[in-house]
């Protein structure tokens, strides 16, 4: 047995990508919360769960807005069964957290705090219990799950839906069971916001810096107490210090009327007048003037005077992955004096390209919100450009591409 407390004794979302790397056939996920900042940091994990014959299970609560549309959306497509489970009484609340791997003869469990999402699998306090089982041997110590398992995967349970199609997930979205990612990420911000202007402006505790040693697994045979024999797997922390496997960084962007003939190019600046907030001791404080900061360039991780560099990145869109989108420094005719990202690539199911939203008009007047799950794979948002005023009004801090004040705004969540 193992108790993991998290931060400071590894983050759960690496030792459960390391685990499902071992080639289980099952992974059943039960979580009350899904992100897309979870269900994406597991995403290459899951898919190559899938490719080596693996199966994958989930039921995801739907309670306290905790559970995005767009993480029901990538989970569809992670998934061989997806399950959303709730309770139409207001005092019950699903609300577990299991992590179960299982294949002929050995299966690995962690319950405990941790949700699907980037907090409840790398950031946050949480703790959780870590099992190891040789079966068939200790097959018995799981049966309470796997009734559970068939109670939720039944027909006639009434608080269990399986999603058949992703018009499930729309239609709990009109609904109003769900929302998008970027809608509640707004309401986090205001409600926080809320309770920092409450507060007294003397700080009562500190900050926790995750940026924790990385948690290594020693798995080897040891001497049972019991009269079955088993693996006990031991977790222990590597004095090195790591950086912090989990970003949340969020920039928005106003597009406007667009450029290009796909109308999916949005320009990038290379630095911007600050209209509000402040980025001392960031990565976009501007040195040689602190009235500015770097671009928005500077989000996708490009130095802003290297121009002759082109990166490709992956973008995730409403559930879909798309490659690649290519941000660069046009030159000749098409120079602007800026960057610029053109929102294009296929993706992997032979469906529209990206810049096919961009012919329809999908960007245009809208307000571009990235989210970096690494510095090569984006999640993108849209908002109408009417919550311009409001996001401003939440954001760390938002500034102009240029001095002039009908220049475009760009900013952090």
């Amino acid at each position: 047995m193992a108790i993991i407390n998290q931060p400071f004794q590894g983050q759960l979302g690496e030792i459960l990508k390391k685990e499902i790397e071992k080639q289980y056939s099952e992974l059943t996920i039960f979580s009350a919360f899904a992100k897309n900042s979870g269900v994406l940091r597991l995403k290459e994990a899951l898919e190559e769960h899938r490719k080596n014959g693996g199966n994958t299970t989930a039921f995801i609560g739907i309670d306290l807005d905790g559970t995005s549309y767009e993480a029901l959306l990538n989970l569809y497509s992670l998934c061989d069964n997806l399950y959303v489970i709730h309770s139409e009484s207001s005092s019950t609340t699903y609300h577990s957290k299991v992590y179960l791997l299982e294949n002929s003869n050995t299966a690995w469990c962690a319950i405990g705090s941790n949700n699907l999402t980037g907090g409840g699998l790398w950031t946050n306090f949480e703790s959780c219990n870590i099992e190891t089982y040789s079966l068939p041997t200790e097959q018995s110590n799981l049966d309470n799950i796997h009734e559970i398992i068939q109670k939720y995967m039944e027909d006639s349970y009434e608080c269990s839906t399986k999603i058949s199609s992703k018009d499930d997930i729309d239609t709990l979205l009109e609904a109003g069971y769900i929302s998008k990612e970027i809608t509640q990420r707004i309401e986090t911000v205001s409600r926080r916001q809320s309770q920092k202007n409450r507060q007294k402006k003397t700080s009562l505790f500190g900050k926790e810096k995750v940026s924790m040693p990385a948690l290594t697994i020693n798995a080897r045979p040891k001497r049972s107490t019991s009269s079955s024999p088993y693996i006990e797997v031991d977790y222990h922390i590597e004095p090195t210090p790591l950086p912090s496997a989990f970003t949340n960084e969020q920039f928005w962007f106003e597009m406007r009327e667009s450029t290009g003939g796909s109308r999916n190019i949005l320009d990038l600046s290379k630095l911007g007048k600050i209209a509000s907030g402040s980025v001392h001791g960031s990565a976009y404080e501007y040195a040689l003037d602190s009235s500015k900061m770097y671009g928005g360039v500077k989000f996708f991780e490009i130095d802003p005077e290297d121009t002759t560099r082109e990166k490709n990145i992956t973008i995730n869109y409403l559930g879909k992955d798309y490659f690649p989108s290519t941000i660069k420094y046009p030159t000749g005719d098409k120079a602007n004096g800026s960057w610029r990202v053109q929102l294009k690539g296929s993706p992997s199911d032979g469906t529209d390209e990206l810049s096919r939203f961009g012919n329809r008009g999908d960007f245009v007047h809208k307000i571009l919100v990235f989210e970096k799950i690494n510095p090569d794979y984006y999640v993108l948002s849209l908002l109408d450009e009417s919550e311009l005023p409001r996001i401003k009004d939440l954001s760390r801090v938002w500034a102009r591409n240029g001095s002039n004040s009908s220049s475009k705004a760009y900013g952090m969540l």
